[in-house]
């Protein structure tokens, strides 16, 4: 098996196989009719229920994992085909239908680093990026057990998994590509925004 991943071409296709692609005609505060264009992992009638209803959902999880006194936790380095690089983030997927956070994130985070995870708490499900999707994801906390292994990823994945103190976890915030919603919970969890945690 071949140990990476390589971009073959970039190009523009009028429809998508996995997503959809939704345009919501509104009135701006002038009565002028405007367009919104988005996409989603789901049909119609969910983008509706959501919109006119305004029904809650959740498509997955977001997994941050650490060991029992905070000073480590588990993150991925992974190969993203979207940005043409490596980016770290916390392990995440997609729920399968009907399953619960529990299961999704001990399947997922199994899946992607080899290890267990124990859910202890977790967040109300968020949007991930509400400009150009409807996705919203739910982030599982909890404590990891064993060592990494890439035994459970895929062919389609390439993921290193990297146990992250403080130092580390500044280094990739100063250094490397890293997803927003990552960064955030790694500032928080070792207080690293300058701003934030500032001493007066």
């Amino acid at each position: 098996m071949r140990d990476k991943l390589e971009i073959i071409e970039v190009k523009q296709i009028p429809s998508l196989k996995y997503l959809y692609a939704y345009e919501i005609r509104y009135l701006n505060r002038k009565g002028e009719e405007k367009i919104w264009e988005l996409v989603s992992r789901k049909g119609i009638e969910r983008l509706e229920s959501e919109i006119y209803r305004h029904e809650k959902y959740s498509d997955g999880t977001m997994i941050v994992a650490t060991n029992p006194d905070k000073t480590q936790t588990v993150m991925i380095r992974e190969y993203r085909v979207s940005a043409g690089q490596f980016i770290y983030m916390f392990p995440a997927g997609l729920s399968d239908p009907n399953e619960t956070i529990d299961v999704t994130s001990k399947r997922e985070f199994l899946e992607e680093t080899g290890m267990t995870f124990e859910l202890k708490t977790f967040s109300n499900a968020r949007y991930t990026s509400v400009g150009i999707i409807n996705e919203k994801v739910e982030i599982a906390y909890g404590y990891y057990t064993g060592k990494p292994n890439a035994a459970y990823q895929t062919e389609d994945e390439l993921i290193e998994v990297v146990m992250v103190d403080r130092i580390l976890a500044k280094h990739i915030l100063d250094n490397e590509e890293i997803s927003i919603r990552s960064a955030l919970i790694l500032e928080n969890l070792f207080k690293l925004n300058p701003f934030i945690n500032e001493v007066k």
